[in-house]
């Protein structure tokens, strides 16, 4: 990978920041997409950017700029993004839009830059960061799920347009040990009916239980230099291994009554 270019968006913390630590040991430019993104003395090859995703206009800008600057990039990662934990009732409209534009709208638009020119210079590969919630959703992230869904989705629809070039990974993640949780904006607590307090404490467990960004990151980039375009999945071994084979085999209706049963959803009552 030396002398290549990858742009990761969200690479700051967490899974982002180990991608981009891989990338730089393999001798790759690495351009960091963050809000807050921070200058390393280590290395000449790291670019910070600072951007907002949920600003579209500037991410459509952004990518324009990029190839000027830059050229095509053989990389894509499309990482950023972050949960929002509320009742239906009580989201809020700017939290909707929000994670609208940073989960889904972004990625699309920096894939609408770089993927037409990937495809005529018949190189590069983008993976698209979606998440397990794909398939077994989260309680009260409603738009979380749906962003991971859609970018799910619209990443395999590439697929059929761009057999070759580029390559497309829809990576669908389990839980991962990192600050998403602490980073997430929530319901007010006192505000919280009972099953949401339960079901967050599962989501807490879940996290604290889950493999580190480290781990990801390695089956990452198994999947990048192995196979063409595909799904794949990473985190610990059942949600990587034995989820996607167990969501296959038993109905929805089954899998709503385990899911409602693993998140305490059965009643607000003690």
């Amino acid at each position: 990978m030396e002398n290549k270019t990858a742009i990761v968006t969200g690479g700051s913390s967490g899974i982002g920041l180990a991608i981009c630590d891989r990338l730089l040991a393999e001798g790759m430019q690495v351009h960091a997409v963050s809000r807050n993104p921070e200058q390393r003395s280590d290395t000449d090859f790291f670019h910070p950017v600072k951007l907002d995703l949920s600003d579209l206009e500037a991410v459509s800008k952004f990518g324009k700029s990029f190839v000027e600057e830059n050229g095509i990039p053989d990389l894509l990662v499309n990482n950023a993004g972050y949960g929002a934990f509320y009742e239906w009732k009580e989201f809020p409209e700017d939290e909707m839009i929000r994670q609208s534009a940073v989960l889904f709208s972004a990625p699309v638009l920096l894939c609408k830059a770089f993927a037409p020119l990937m495809s005529k210079e018949q190189k590069g590969c983008i993976v698209n960061m979606t998440s397990l919630a794909t398939l077994y959703p989260l309680p009260y992230m409603p738009l979380y799920n749906s962003g991971k869904s859609a970018l799910s989705s619209f990443t395999q629809s590439l697929m059929l347009e761009y057999p070759n070039f580029p390559k497309l990974i829809d990576f669908r993640s389990g839980d991962v040990r990192t600050s998403f949780n602490q980073s997430a904006p929530k319901q007010a607590l006192a505000d919280q009916p009972l099953s949401m307090k339960r079901a967050w404490t599962q989501i807490e467990n879940q996290l604290e239980d889950a493999p580190g960004a480290q781990l990801v990151c390695r089956q990452l980039f198994r999947s990048i230099g192995g196979g063409g375009s595909g799904v794949r999945y990473g985190g610990g071994f059942f949600q990587a291994r034995i989820a996607p084979l167990l969501h296959r085999a038993l109905p929805d209706s089954i899998l709503r009554i385990v899911l409602k049963a693993r998140y305490g959803l059965y009643s607000n009552r003690a």
